[in-house]
């Protein structure tokens, strides 16, 4: 199968674009690679200038139409594409003979390109089921398709004493920082190793987190071992979640490691609560949960490699991978 990849490719937070090509080729599948964000101007250079998005986004509609139609294609994958015009879609739809899907993480009705271009999708993949059947609603074929981990990635790793200095805690929380840090701050009360590594942690209006803010975004390979070097890794789904749950919830499982997180309908059915994971229900939950395994590392220990083995076997990219092309190829 010829497949024509259009997704955040290149730069070092776009793994998941990645991990798709690999997957896709280890299953046979010829693909080339169109990275919407730098088709025609380098995202370290349009983003220092005035207009340089704007730009990069009116000249990358130009290109994506002449790579989609200069040679056929069984299938235009669409990884999110919010920056894609509905427009320029249309134009390839009328050109392209395969299948055009999109797969993302987010919520599409949040995303006006995305959200009006549902028309020229044959199928649109969604990592919640509550947005699977919103977007069906609205009349256009979506189908389930989770977030998967990588075994090649996700894994345990030995760290160097620089890299356990570095990355070590007690509690570890990756992520973006949103309307919830609040909830990080009922854990600055205590003596315990907390490090915070994300986006916008420096703007922090809580001075008692200033002092956990360990620095910004992780790579897929510092994030891996940010949550090897932790006790416990806090992670809260998004706010947009209806019943799914994001990616570090694999990535999390899939390294090995105590994962507590919010409770969402969907995690539920990936991992059996307080047997491969930890979930709350409400922040005030967070500090008991941290104090009772701290104290019980035996327990972490073993939820840890059990959520590690449901990971490995039910919640991998390659399952995910096969999925969306035994889909594709019956549509």
């Amino acid at each position: 199968m010829k497949v024509l990849f259009v997704a955040p490719y290149y730069g070092p937070v776009h793994s998941s674009g990645r991990l798709w090509v690999k997957w896709l080729q280890r299953l046979g599948c010829e693909v080339t690679v169109f990275d919407y964000r730098q088709a025609v101007i380098p995202e370290r250079w349009y983003t220092k200038v005035r207009g340089g998005r704007r730009l990069q986004r009116f000249l990358m509609q130009f290109r994506l139409l002449q790579v989609a139609t200069q040679r056929p294609y069984d299938l235009i994958f669409v990884l999110k594409g919010e920056t894609i015009y509905p427009s320029t879609l249309a134009r390839i739809r009328k050109r392209h003979k395969g299948l055009i899907v999109n797969w993302m993480g987010d919520d599409p009705r949040n995303f006006p390109n995305i959200r009006n271009a549902f028309p020229f999708y044959d199928i649109v993949f969604l990592t919640d089921r509550g947005w699977v059947q919103a977007v069906q609603q609205m009349g256009y074929q979506a189908e389930h398709l989770p977030y998967g981990c990588d075994p090649d990635v996700h894994r345990r790793v030995t760290l160097t004493d620089e890299e356990w200095q570095r990355f070590h805690s007690d509690v570890c929380y990756v992520g973006r920082r949103d309307e919830r840090e609040e909830w990080l701050v009922r854990l600055t009360s205590n003596a315990h190793l907390l490090k915070i590594w994300g986006y916008g942690w420096d703007k922090t209006p809580f001075t008692a987190l200033r002092p956990h803010i360990a620095g910004g975004a992780l790579n897929e390979e510092e994030m891996v071992k940010a949550f090897n070097a932790a006790k416990i890794v806090l992670n809260l789904q998004p706010t947009q979640l209806i019943t799914g749950v994001n990616y570090k919830t694999h990535e999390i499982a899939g390294s090995g490691a105590f994962q507590l997180t919010d409770f969402k309908e969907e995690v539920a059915e990936m991992y059996e609560p307080g047997k491969e994971i930890v979930v709350f229900r409400s922040p005030e939950e967070i500090p008991e949960l941290v104090e009772r395994y701290l104290r019980d590392e035996k327990e972490r220990r073993r939820i840890a490699e059990a959520s590690q083995k449901r990971a490995y076997n039910d919640h991998t990219l390659e399952k995910r991978a096969r999925k969306l092309l035994e889909i594709v190829r019956e549509a």
